[in-house]
């Protein structure tokens, strides 16, 4: 069933990968980044996409990898040009480059003056095998003292060694943290490290993987239908998932062959991602077990695209969506009405209305 849900739109964010290539080669990366691989979306696109966002409402600008630092003065300009137009703009990065105090100042003076408004850092035990946590607090050091929102994501996998205990027992960043500016600026989130495929597996511990007893409190997905993401490729896809790129329903088109909007038009129109949207692949996947006793989910998926990529690629749960999905149309849609009503109104009554959603800018 298609139905024309335009106004109803809560595009809200354009992430864009520009390169694949990282400084580090972390293991399972789902990108498979690496210092090896070359070539990046060129800079024609990158401001041809900015431009588009801005003209379809789109405020907020997030430059991902890869390692985005890696464009050097090109990044700056991007990030200039989104704020010409009215947009606010985040990057997520290993921190490789804050090699000293002075040294991150620097360059995220350079940024800030370019019109950054926030920065993520990646890091945990695959990461801290290529970039020392010291970068990081390096970074996030430089960005309070600018006043520049920060948030840290810290890897999540069994028998890890780094936890958010030990970035927050930092003594610099403690003593920077006490003052309430800088605190109220300064987040931190842990996220599961995901397989790289479908059939490999990384530990977790058990009380992170879904299963009938805790599929009820896994929450929707706010990346699908509102955050747009472009790859080196050109290709746009329609959430910041980590698997989005194995999904090819996803997968929209090109930049070049198509404009923007189009492409945001035709995610929108797509009913299993405006289900994903309103309760998240867990849910429907466990909703598809009920109808299928042989369909198998439980104990498996600790990260939510974890699930996503099982959502499309099990061929028992697909079955059941394409021959139950209609039972479920009105209450998906009617809820969606809800929350994209309730959506409009938080963006309207807050002049920051992206805050919420450095907690979903992942990693890897």
């Amino acid at each position: 069933m298609i139905l024309n849900l335009r106004s109803t739109s809560i595009a809200d964010t354009l992430t864009i990968i520009p390169t694949y290539q990282c400084t580090s080669a972390c293991k399972d990366c789902c990108f498979g980044s690496n210092p090896q691989i070359r070539g990046r979306l060129s800079q024609e696109n990158v401001l041809k996409a900015i431009s588009e966002a801005a003209k379809s409402g789109i405020r907020l600008l997030v430059f991902s990898g890869g390692e985005c630092f890696l464009l050097g003065k090109d990044l700056d300009a991007a990030i200039a040009y989104a704020t010409q137009l009215g947009m606010v703009s985040r990057c997520v990065t290993n921190g490789y480059w804050a090699t000293h105090e002075e040294v991150a100042r620097r360059r995220l003076e350079e940024l800030q003056n370019a019109g950054l408004t926030e920065i993520n850092f990646s890091t945990g035990d695959m990461h801290q095998q290529f970039v020392p946590v010291e970068r990081v607090i390096n970074g996030c050091m430089s960005a309070l003292a600018l006043k520049m929102r920060c948030a840290v994501m810290v890897e999540i996998r069994k028998d890890r060694k780094f936890t958010q205990t030990n970035l927050l027992s930092d003594a610099r960043l403690n003593r920077i943290l006490k003052g309430s500016v800088e605190s109220s600026l300064f987040s931190v989130v842990e996220s599961p490290w995901m397989p790289s495929e479908p059939g490999s597996v990384v530990d977790q511990d058990a009380n992170l993987l879904v299963n009938a007893t805790n599929v009820i409190a896994r929450d929707r997905c706010t990346s699908v239908v509102s955050t747009f993401v472009l790859d080196p490729y050109g290709q746009v896809g329609a959430c910041c998932g980590l698997t989005r790129h194995r999904i090819p329903e996803m997968m929209l088109g090109s930049i070049e062959e198509h404009s923007l909007s189009s492409l945001i038009d035709s995610a929108i129109n797509d009913f299993l991602k405006i289900w994903i949207y309103v309760e998240g692949p867990e849910k429907i996947i466990a909703w598809a077990a009920g109808k299928d006793p042989s369909i198998e989910w439980k104990d498996r998926y600790a990260h939510v695209c974890h699930a996503c990529l099982a959502l499309y690629q099990d061929q028992k749960v697909k079955q059941v969506i394409r021959d139950f999905h209609e039972e479920k149309i009105a209450d998906v849609y009617f809820r969606y009405f809800l929350l994209t009503q309730y959506e409009a109104a938080s963006i309207d009554s807050n002049s920051a209305p992206h805050r919420e959603k450095s907690q979903l800018i992942e990693m890897h």
